[in-house]
């Protein structure tokens, strides 16, 4: 963590800029939540009104998120407000989320009441390969179209090329899987084309469901060069970390999971313990999680379109 202040750390989660993604918008109030909770009061006066700024901006912006844990994200952040808050910052809160709340429901009855057009197979395939594998598994879901389009093996070899790294990839094909616990992202990374003898979203399904440091939800890992904290979300839209320790063109990064982003924030930990302290101090997580982590993988429910 070198000489950085709390207040350069919680910049550096980059919690505004999430909020206005709305495929990071939950894992970003549920943060907010928890900083609320365990860490809030342990701030300076200057940062907390900075967790506040970014506690409101979250509300103001549900609206503008149409998935379907927006709300319920939304109102984990607002409880733990109406926990910690003093009154006057808590009855704005309060006020905040209402506004918010009537709002996005006026949203999503204009959007029902205004139809949907069909985009055509490629151009879905384009746009899916912007999205991070939480966002992807969601659009699956939507309907018939979307899951075709979703499951396409480019799509899943580019996430796993993304997470588990080039070389990986290269064993994967030849038949050697390597289990590893650190997660390898290559920089510059261009997409390919998929094998025709290989269900890649499978393969990714395996690699990442055998692997016990992705047994949490969170979008959320860390440079174990640099110690930075990354949005995972980030590394499917071509937003690759710039490592100030690079070598090799190669960073090597691992999950974080949210009570660790707290303790990073309050400077009581390092993100770059060992394996065994990493498994050991997310077993209580991972056991929570697991069954959430397990329905991105069930078969959706799908509806047709018009």
């Amino acid at each position: 963590m070198g000489g950085a202040t709390a207040s350069e750390r919680y910049e550096e989660l980059e919690l505004a800029e999430a909020l206005s993604r709305s495929y990071d918008y939950p894992t970003a109030c549920r943060e907010l939540g928890l900083i609320l909770r365990l860490a809030y009061a342990k701030l300076s006066k200057s940062l907390q009104s900075l967790v506040f700024r970014d506690t409101l901006s979250a509300f103001r912006l549900l609206p503008q998120v149409q998935t379907g844990n927006g709300i319920s994200s939304a109102n984990i952040l607002l409880q733990a407000a109406e926990v910690v808050l003093p009154k006057q910052k808590k009855a704005l809160a309060v006020s905040e989320f209402k506004h918010a709340v009537v709002a996005h429901k006026r949203r999503s009855r204009a959007h029902e009441d205004g139809g949907s057009m069909q985009l055509p197979h490629d151009v879905l395939v384009h746009v899916f390969s912007f999205l991070d594998m939480r966002s992807l598994v969601t659009a699956s879901s939507v309907c018939w179209a979307w899951n075709s389009a979703a499951s396409d093996g480019t799509l899943w070899q580019l996430q796993y090329s993304l997470l588990f790294g080039e070389y990986d990839v290269s064993c994967l094909q030849t038949g050697k899987l390597v289990q590893a616990k650190d997660v390898v992202f290559h920089q510059g990374i261009e997409r390919v084309d998929a094998m025709t003898n290989l269900n890649w979203k499978e393969a990714y399904k395996r690699k990442y469901l055998g692997n016990s440091s992705f047994r949490f939800t969170s979008n959320r890992a860390s440079c174990i060069r640099c110690k930075s904290i990354i949005w995972l979300s980030n590394m499917a839209r071509a937003r690759s970390h710039h490592c100030h320790k690079l070598e090799n063109q190669r960073v090597k990064i691992r999950p974080v999971s949210a009570n660790k982003v707290v303790n990073y924030l309050l400077g009581e930990t390092e993100l770059t313990m060992s394996s065994s302290e990493s498994d050991d101090s997310d077993t209580d997580e991972s056991t929570n999680h697991g069954k959430r982590l397990l329905k991105l993988w069930a078969y959706p429910r799908l509806t047709s379109t018009s």
